[in-house]
């Protein structure tokens, strides 16, 4: 109702003001009629006429243009009409932008002082990498403080090898974790954000994970030293069982819980087998190679060797795929990974289903996937497959004789080539593994048994 009001009282405003502009053009007429009946000439008349009536007019156009250059109302002093009403409009619209800008300013202002007050370090850079913004946590983490810093480079100021590499890198999908150059004893996990489209700008936030760091490495040293400590005693003692388990005749009472101690035995030592390798994986232990590695020869070798698991099972194998498509990275840890995925899949769904595996190019991306036609896994359990000893079907696993590991040291692996598992699955249908590598990954090069087979 205010609203219309107003509109309502505008359109009276400009009416008003387009009937005195008409009336000053009847009057400036009606002189030069006068001045004609008195006898002087028309067209001087008129041209007079005209010539006071623009040289009012550029009056007033000074006026507005003083005031749109000053900002002072006051020069509007004796603007009328249509002029008037072009000057409160104009005043009007300097109002409204100055009272965005000022709402603007309050909310920025706000926003940098919830930034400040953040316990994580936050920066703002340019497209070139310069500081345009950081907060007192930045100062500390990035051992900048006392120091002029905004419209320099981060890079420039911090002396950090791998910091520097990764923001000339400009590839932030993920994040970083590196001791903080203000204080080595600190450990920084970095994310880059953009967040200006047009003028690209982005927001770097630092998070202090120190604890949570010494807390995941006080984990990986126990798994690491429990599974190494715990190797040689289990291999002793499965020794003694096999040996006792032989010495027995085969009606002995004693034989078959010698064998079923056995088999716990072989069990365990898969565990810490598994827990082992994780364990080196996640400690970077275990180097990265970058070989040429013929994917589709590894999988053949890979089907060959669980054969007789899904001969036991019933399970059908079918494999297809490019052979000359290779991959560069270390292949005995691909051959464990993809060993892992297959046999997943073998121990996991019911006999006498079939498993696919296929190895081939989608769009840019080297993809392996992994499809069985079993039960299916349902959506909740789907986020937390890859987590250490997590089980859909904790009874089920063990009796299949799964460690619970398999799918973590396969993430680990991938992560460590710079790829990716994907899973997706549906109840009653099925489940399908992908194991994606981008295109810096795929190498280029042919198969050893693709030349063989040519020159056969």
């Amino acid at each position: 109702m205010v609203k219309t009001s107003v509109q309502t009282r505008r359109l009276q405003r400009r009416r008003a003001a387009l009937k005195q502009e008409l009336m000053w053009l009847a009057l400036l007429t009606l002189g030069a009629i006068s001045a004609v009946a008195l006898g002087a000439d028309a067209v001087l008349a008129f041209a007079v006429g005209l010539f006071v009536y623009a040289i009012w007019h550029l009056i007033q156009a000074a006026r507005l243009l003083s005031f749109l250059i000053t900002g002072r109302a006051s020069r509007a002093g004796g603007m009328w009409g249509l002029w008037r009403e072009a000057f409160d409009q104009v005043h009007e619209l300097k109002k409204r932008e100055s009272k965005r800008k000022r709402r603007q300013q309050s909310v920025f202002s706000r926003i940098r002082k919830m930034a400040a007050a953040m316990p994580d370090a936050v920066l703002t850079l340019s497209s070139d990498g310069e500081i345009s913004w950081l907060n007192r946590q930045a100062e500390v983490y990035f051992g900048l403080a006392g120091e002029p810093v905004l419209g320099q480079k981060l890079v420039d100021l911090v002396e950090h090898p791998t910091l520097r590499d990764y923001l000339q890198a400009g590839e932030f999908k993920q994040g970083l974790e590196v001791e903080a150059p203000g204080d080595p004893a600190m450990m920084l996990e970095i994310s880059v954000t953009r967040f200006k489209k047009r003028r690209e700008r982005y927001l770097l936030v630092a998070r202090d994970i120190t604890r949570q760091y010494h807390l995941n490495r006080t984990q990986r040293d126990f798994s690491l030293n429990v599974s190494h400590e715990l190797r040689t005693p289990l291999t002793v003692l499965r020794g003694y069982l096999e040996t006792m388990a032989e010495g027995e005749e085969q009606t002995s009472p004693k034989r078959l819980p010698l064998l079923r101690m056995g088999e716990q035995v072989r069990r365990m030592q898969g565990v810490i087998q598994d827990l082992f390798t994780l364990s080196r994986l996640e400690y970077g232990v275990e180097a990265t190679k970058r070989d040429p590695v013929a994917v589709f020869d590894m999988l053949e070798d890979v089907v060959v060797e669980v054969g007789d698991l899904a001969r036991d099972t019933h399970h059908k194998l079918k494999l297809s795929g490019d052979r000359n498509l290779l991959v560069a990275g270390d292949e005995s840890l691909l051959r464990c990974a993809f060993s892992n995925l297959v046999s997943n899949a073998i121990r996991h769904t019911p006999s006498r289903t079939q498993v696919e595996i296929s190895w081939s190019l989608a769009g840019d991306l080297a993809q392996l996937v992994v499809r069985d036609n079993g039960e299916g896994i349902p959506a909740r359990h789907l986020p937390r497959l890859t987590e250490r000893f997590y089980r859909v079907d904790a009874g089920r696993s063990r009796e299949a004789g799964g460690t619970g590991l398999g799918l973590a040291i396969v993430r680990q692996i991938l992560d460590m080539h710079e790829a990716r598992l994907t899973v997706s699955s549906e109840e009653g249908r099925g489940s399908t593994f992908s194991c994606q590598f981008p295109s810096p990954q795929i190498a280029n090069g042919v198969s050893r048994r693709a030349l063989t087979e040519q020159a056969s």
